[in-house]
């Protein structure tokens, strides 16, 4: 554990212009996209979002993580075609944020989470696109998020994920993760997506 807080940056060092213009490039890029033919890329795609859901819900969040790309992104934006830079967002972490959030998970300092939740995720409705050139990766699906704690009412989330992945390593790896609360302008508890 030590060493994995350890080994993370202290700053990001991606989180630039360019990545903000990439990504919102990325977001509106959804708007065009046709019909999900190829079922290969598909089912590939869907393993790994079945892996991610099982590794969060059994709170092996390192090894999540590892299933990000070096300069990731985390985002649930308030709205759906929000821009980070200008409006208010439920999550925008980057690797260390990330980092951050599972050492205060794993500390016992996180007294929201004192018991643990147990939570069990649904992922469904999987598309998946890829570049022309192989390099990139666009994945949407829905995902329905249940929430369990000692004494209290059990909560569920219903959320629209959108991914875009890249190569890394030999590897397809998460880049960057929207996750889209359909509720997202109500009053809620801060959600524990991990």
């Amino acid at each position: 554990m030590s060493n994995f807080a350890e080994d993370a940056p202290l700053e990001s060092r991606y989180l630039t212009q360019e990545f903000y213009d990439e990504l919102i490039a990325w977001r509106d890029a959804s708007k065009d996209l046709s019909r999900a033919e190829d079922i290969k890329l598909q089912h590939e795609c869907a393993q790994l979002l079945y892996h991610e859901a099982r590794l969060l819900d059994n709170r092996r969040f390192e090894d999540w993580l590892s299933l990000y790309s070096e300069e990731c992104l985390y985002w649930a934006p308030a709205e759906p075609l929000a821009d980070p830079r200008e409006q208010v967002n439920i999550m925008f972490d980057d690797r260390r944020r990330l980092v951050d959030r599972i050492v205060r998970l794993e500390t016992g300092f996180a007294h929201n989470q004192e018991p643990n939740r147990r939570m069990r995720r649904l992922v469904t409705n999987i598309e998946a696109w890829e570049d022309d050139a192989g390099l990139n990766r666009r994945v949407l699906a829905n995902e329905k998020v249940y929430e369990h704690r000692t004494n209290r009412q059990m909560v569920d989330y219903v959320v629209g994920l959108d991914y875009w992945l890249v190569r890394e390593g030999g590897q397809w790896k998460i880049k960057v993760k929207k996750a889209q609360l359909i509720n997202s302008l109500d009053g809620i508890e801060l959600p524990t997506f991990l």
